[in-house]
């Protein structure tokens, strides 16, 4: 009884180290949050994306403010923006507030208007999509990393792909839709890891995308075919950091913004 009883005690340290170390993924994602702007909060008509208006902002870190002056800048829908400036110069962090990750802001950040901290953390997640630079890939199927625990019919799947140039890749292997990628995607290049997750915020329907460095890691021929293919979205917003404008591709965003 006794090794039973002491046994089982011994087996709790390490799985609350384990809870413990959840701690900060929790933070990073406002999962932790129990405030009312996360569960109760304004949402936009039909989640249709319009515009997003950035007024006065600015942030710091300590005593260091992030951007050289506070920012101002209007994205009508569908446009292209690229965001330029040096490392440092704070282009992550706003894509980061942009999508929800970073609240403690001055100034505002509208979208359709409506200002950002207004809005449910659930409606900011329908409206827009942050890709980084690697995407996280499930050790699973195709299928379950575009699903993600939703249901998508065949059809719908096969138009993602198709919209993202990933659907011939996909239709050559024998298993199509159900082949297992390995652990963090290691079956697939970069570039179709990119592509799969263009293809997560196509299938739902998301209207803003926010893509942080995501083809910073591939080679040239690579990440001009991912930009190629995000720039050709016509139904779409983006905006892009790149610590590294392709000059091939400059010419095809409607802005280029210097911070």
């Amino acid at each position: 009884m006794s090794y039973n009883v002491f046994n089982s005690l011994a087996a709790i340290a390490p799985m609350w180290a384990e809870m413990t170390a959840l701690t900060p993924i929790f933070e990073k994602y406002h999962l932790d949050d129990k405030s009312k702007p996360k569960q109760i909060g304004r949402t936009l008509e039909n989640n249709d994306f319009q515009c997003l208006d950035i007024e006065n902002l600015q942030i710091s870190f300590g005593d260091k403010l992030v951007f050289k002056q506070p920012l101002n800048l209007h994205i009508s829908k569908n446009q292209k923006i690229a965001l330029d400036g040096d490392s440092g110069s704070g282009k992550s962090t706003l894509l980061k507030i942009i999508s929800g990750q970073i609240k403690n802001y001055q100034g505002s950040v509208k979208i359709n208007n409506q200002d950002e901290k207004t809005l449910s953390y659930d409606t900011i997640r329908e409206t827009l999509i942050y890709v980084d630079q690697i995407p996280y890939l499930f050790n699973g199927t195709i299928r379950y990393n575009l699903e993600l625990g939703e249901h998508f019919s065949d059809q719908e799947i096969f138009d993602a792909l198709r919209k993202a140039n990933l659907l011939d890749y996909v239709k050559e292997l024998p298993a199509g839709l159900n082949t297992k990628v390995g652990e963090n995607g290691t079956k697939m290049s970069g570039g179709q890891k990119q592509r799969l997750a263009l293809a997560r915020g196509l299938l739902r329907n998301r209207k803003l995308f926010l893509l942080d460095e995501s083809t910073s890691s591939l080679d040239k021929k690579s990440a001009l075919n991912v930009e190629n293919i995000f720039l050709s979205q016509p139904d779409i917003t983006v905006i892009f950091v790149s610590h590294q404008l392709h000059d091939e591709n400059k010419q095809k965003f409607d802005r280029i913004v210097k911070i």
